[in-house]
C-alpha cells in the first residue's frame, strides 16, 4: 500500500510563546531508550505520538511541513531512520492556512494514500489511525475524518455525521450542539487534488482558508467522506497552558512506571 504521513509543523505557537524550541519538541511523558546496553526511561516530544502512531499504521514514508525558526524538528528527527522511516520536509514561507500549507507536497504525494495528524497532539487508543485505514480502504472513501468527542466545541472543527457519513463540518462554532471534532485524517489522491483545485479556484481570499472548506466541498461534490467515530477515544492537545499542564500530568514517570 502506497501510503504517505504529513505532519504540518511550520505553526508559530503564539498561544504558548515564548518558549526556547519548537512546540513539536515539547518533553510530554517519557519512553524507554538504551543507554550502554541498558533500559531506561527518557523523555518523549510531543510530535512523536503521531509519527509512531503513523508507524503502527504502516506508514514509512513522511513529511513535515516546516516554517520560520523550526530547524531544530529537522535537526530532532533527521532522515526518520532513528525512528524506522524516511522523513523529508517542506517549507511553508507564507502561513496561509493549512490547506496550503499541505497543497506543498502535492507534487511529492502522487497517487499516494496520505495519514495526516497534528504534531501538538496525542491521540489515543495509538492504533486509531491503523484502524482508520481499514475502514478508509474498506468503504472505499474519499477522504476519512477520525472523530473525538469533546466539550469544547469553540476550539475545533465540528463534524455533523449520520451513522459513518459525514453531513457538515463547522469550523470552531461558538455554540454547538454537535458532539465529535475530527482530529486527524485520511484521503485518497482524489482529495490531493480537491485541496489544489480549492486553492486555485480561492487564490486571493482575504480570509484564512481552512481545512474544513474542503470537506465541505467535497460534500457539496457528493465525494465519498466517511466518518471515524472514536467515541472511547482522546484527543490531547497541547496548545494552550492548560493543555499543556494537563498534558504533562498525565504522562508522569511515575504513573507511566506504574502502568
Amino acid at each position: 500500500m502506497n501510503l504517505v504521513g504529513i505532519i504540518p509543523a511550520a505553526g508559530k505557537g503564539t498561544r504558548l510563546a515564548p518558549f526556547p524550541c519548537a512546540k513539536e519538541l515539547f518533553p510530554i511523558g517519557f519512553q524507554d531508550y538504551e543507554v550502554q546496553g541498558v533500559i531506561e526511561k527518557r523523555p518523549k516530544v510531543i510530535s512523536q505520538y503521531i509519527l509512531e502512531a503513523m508507524l503502527e499504521a504502516g506508514v514509512r514514508r513522511v513529511m513535515i511541513i516546516l516554517g520560520q525558526g523550526k530547524s531544530d524538528v529537522m535537526e530532532f528527527y533527521g532522515d526518520g531512520s532513528r525512528f524506522g522511516c524516511e522523513i523529508s520536509y517542506l517549507y511553508q514561507e507564507r502561513l496561509n492556512g493549512m490547506p496550503s500549507a499541505i497543497n506543498l507536497a502535492r507534487a511529492w504525494i502522487g497517487d499516494a494514500t496520505v495519514v495526516f495528524g497534528m504534531p501538538d497532539t496525542i491521540i489515543q487508543p495509538t492504533n486509531i489511525l491503523k484502524r482508520m485505514l481499514a475502514s478508509h480502504h474498506s468503504s472505499q472513501a474519499e477522504l476519512s475524518l477520525g472523530l473525538f468527542p469533546t466539550k469544547t466545541p469553540h476550539k475545533f472543527g465540528m463534524v455533523e455525521i449520520d451513522g459513518d457519513n459525514v453531513i457538515s463540518t463547522i469550523d470552531k462554532p461558538s455554540n454547538s450542539q454537535l458532539e465529535f471534532m475530527w482530529g486527524c485524517c485520511v484521503w485518497s489522491k482524489s482529495f490531493t487534488d480537491l485541496i489544489n483545485t480549492y486553492l486555485a479556484q480561492h487564490a486571493g481570499t482575504a480570509r484564512e482558508i481552512v481545512l474544513g472548506d474542503v470537506f465541505n466541498l467535497a460534500l457539496q461534490q457528493d465525494r465519498r467522506v466517511k466518518a471515524c467515530p472514536f467515541v472511547d477515544g482522546t484527543y490531547l492537545d497541547i496548545g494552550t497552558a492548560h493543555e499543556l499542564d494537563a498534558a504533562l500530568g498525565r504522562f508522569r514517570l511515575q504513573d507511566i512506571s506504574t502502568t
